[in-house]
């Protein structure tokens, strides 16, 4: 199964965890944690507490390592979520 990269928290996921546009169908830019109903789950969230957000997962969680998480970091600012924050 392929995977594919959330343009919010930059982290691979798989299409049955895909975000969900208003209509409820499925947005393979998102994933589920992210994304649903067609609006961001955290509207206040900035690049930097993402940022925080991996680091904390990887002290907490066996599947993402702080390695993992810092190369995660690296890439935030060219996804779709945090690129459209920068051109305002």
């Amino acid at each position: 199964m392929k995977s594919l990269t959330c343009q919010s928290c930059g982290l691979p996921f798989s299409k049955k965890f895909r975000g969900t546009n208003k209509d409820l169908s499925k947005n393979s830019d998102y994933c589920l944690n992210c994304f649903k109903d067609g609006t961001f789950t955290n509207h206040q969230l900035t690049i930097q507490d993402m940022e925080k957000k991996l680091l904390e997962m990887a002290r907490h969680h066996d599947g993402l390592t702080l390695e993992e998480a810092q190369q995660t970091i690296k890439i935030l600012p060219d996804l779709k979520r945090w690129k459209m924050t920068h051109i305002l």
